[in-house]
């Protein structure tokens, strides 16, 4: 097996980084696949000047975060990923659209973050602002003036629009963002203290929603239909979802039983006021009704079902039997964000007598001609299923002696496994060690560009090329001690305690398959699969017996890391 290659002192390992606080699918410029061409094209630009000066350029890929504010401070997976390969000597030049992509946070919270990765000798190249090379005061000072500009540009207009918002609630309008299902926004001019007038949104009935509600309350009251059935029935009629009416991203979205509870759920049906609460991670969990003095709701809106309607919907939702799925997380796959169904949908698992996977599709929702789209439901056996995976797994692990490709995927897996698994006191090693290369590279590349300072002077340049020499072996030293430490960490995977079992049988008896915990086995998984894709069965292929595992294996494609 072979180990991911060591960044060598004077090569570029370049990876892009994009982030948009929401995912927008527009064209704008800071879309996320803007900036991911507009770092591309930055990279090849930057490779070709490399390659004038003899230096080797390679891209290692994009990192990206979307639906996340740099200003919030909320954590940021793949930036931490990108920090993580930097540390570990995989990265040493950052693409970025522009320096406020890598943070919008105060310029004190912000520094400790870029002066570690310029310590690491890690060049941060922005598409539009330039170059910020690691050891120039200059850029640092620039870099510093950049964040706290895209700062203060974030704080500014959070301040401008908190302040919006409050005068226009005050006003009476309406600023939950879009308007809910059976709603629609109609702006209105009010008049602001001080007599000036303010545009504000307030929330309409849209008739042909407000009576698709009315529709479905009806016939919940009455008894005459489950939230499944109706779903069943709206998707099958192709009405239209919120999500389809008004989203770019949600065009084809259906109905569903937990979309149509949370329409139902909200008070602004009954014409309330209302106030959005907040979960731990900052989503909107519900609608709390605002009351007045004497503790009654306050009416904002014109109602589409009356006050007793509304509070008889919410007495049968809470009365409504809730199926509960029993040892939900005994499914190997289930719970652990890599099984999906070829149709896009994700996949759950039942424990009925014959336990399987399912796809999540939602009933009645129109076939479309996307690949991999089905009618109803699709299903695959859990045991055989779970069998497929772990076991291609372990073919992987034992062709990696003779094939290329299953041993490129080993590294990858070797250097997570690592990256999971490394010492506290081996990451700091790893990083000194880095940081260490990074200031010899620094000086060396320092030394070649007074190169023409010492032409003429024979002591001098003999004392040049002796600090040359010095250099290169303090490069040689710390890429020795990175090989040593392992690229990929100084962690060898456990391949030996894995596949040995008392019969050959890396599944059978005495194996450590057969011993390990439902989370080693998912660790175990995860490792290795990035995905599971599973398309629905034709009519051929619904045959039990000896095709079995050739019937699986023929629906079933797998991503490795």
């Amino acid at each position: 097996m072979t180990t991911p290659q060591v960044v060598s002192g004077m090569n570029l390992h370049v990876a892009g980084y994009t982030r948009q606080s929401y995912g927008r699918v527009n064209g704008s410029e800071a879309s996320p696949a803007s900036q991911r061409d507009a770092n591309r094209a930055r990279f090849e630009s930057f490779a070709t000047k490399a390659a004038r000066q003899g230096r080797e350029a390679t891209w290692c890929g994009h990192y990206e975060d979307v639906g996340i504010s740099a200003y919030s401070g909320t954590e940021r997976p793949d930036f931490e990923r990108l920090l993580r390969g930097c540390r570990m000597g995989r990265v040493n030049v950052v693409v970025v659209y522009n320096i406020s992509r890598l943070s919008r946070l105060e310029p004190r919270d912000a520094i400790p973050i870029v002066n570690e990765l310029l310590s690491l000798g890690v060049t941060i190249v922005s598409t539009m602002e330039g170059v910020f090379w690691p050891g120039d005061t200059m850029d640092l000072i620039h870099l510093i003036f950049r964040l706290d500009a895209a700062h203060q540009e974030s704080k500014n207009k959070s301040t401008a629009v908190r302040d919006a918002a409050a005068l226009a609630r005050s006003l009476g309008g309406y600023v939950g963002g879009k308007a809910p299902y059976g709603r629609r926004l109609q702006q209105e001019n009010r008049t602001a203290p001080g007599g000036k007038p303010v545009a504000v949104q307030t929330l309409v009935t849209h008739p042909d929603e407000a009576e698709v509600i009315r529709r479905v309350v009806k016939a919940l009251l009455a008894g005459t239909d489950s939230v499944h059935s109706i779903c069943s029935t709206l998707n099958t009629e192709g009405v239209p979802t919120l999500g389809a009416s008004r989203g770019k991203r949600t065009a084809g979205s259906s109905w569903h039983p937990k979309t149509l509870i949370r329409m139902l759920r909200h008070p602004h049906i009954a014409g309330f006021h209302t106030e959005a609460t907040y979960g731990t991670n900052g989503r909107v969990t519900g609608h709390r009704i605002q009351r007045d003095a004497e503790g009654k709701p306050v009416r904002a809106w014109e109602p589409i079902l009356s006050e007793a309607d509304w509070f008889a919907v919410q007495e049968w939702l809470d009365a409504r039997p809730v199926r509960m799925n029993e040892h939900r997380t005994t499914a190997l796959l289930s719970s652990m964000g890599v099984l999906v169904c070829a149709c896009g949908c994700s996949m759950s698992a039942n424990n009925s007598a014959r336990p399987s996977y399912f796809c999540n599709r939602p009933a009645g929702k129109p076939v479309s001609a996307a690949p991999g789209d089905h009618e109803g439901r699709s299903y695959i056996s859990r045991a055989a299923l779970d069998d497929h995976v772990v076991r291609s797994i372990f073919a992987v692990i034992a062709a990696a002696e003779w094939d290329e490709e299953s041993r490129e995927t080993l590294t990858r897996v070797s250097a997570h496994y690592a990256e999971v698994n490394e010492t506290p006191e081996a990451a700091q090693e790893r990083q000194a060690v880095v940081q260490e290369r990074a200031d010899a590279t620094r000086a060396l590349t320092q030394l070649y560009d007074d190169r023409d300072l010492y032409a003429g002077d024979p002591v001098g340049r003999a004392r040049w090329q002796e600090d040359i020499r010095t250099q290169q072996e303090r490069l040689r030293a710390a890429d020795s001690r990175l090989e040593a430490l392992g690229q990929a960490g100084s962690l060898v995977l456990p391949i030996g305690a894995w596949t040995e079992s008392d019969n050959g049988d890396p599944l059978g008896p005495g194996s450590w398959w057969e011993s390990a915990t439902l989370t080693d086995r998912r660790s175990f998984v995860a490792l290795f699969c990035k995905r599971v894709t599973v398309r629905k069965a034709l009519p051929s292929e619904k045959s039990r017996g000896s095709k079995a595992s050739a019937v699986i294996e023929g629906r079933v494609s797998i991503e490795w890391v």
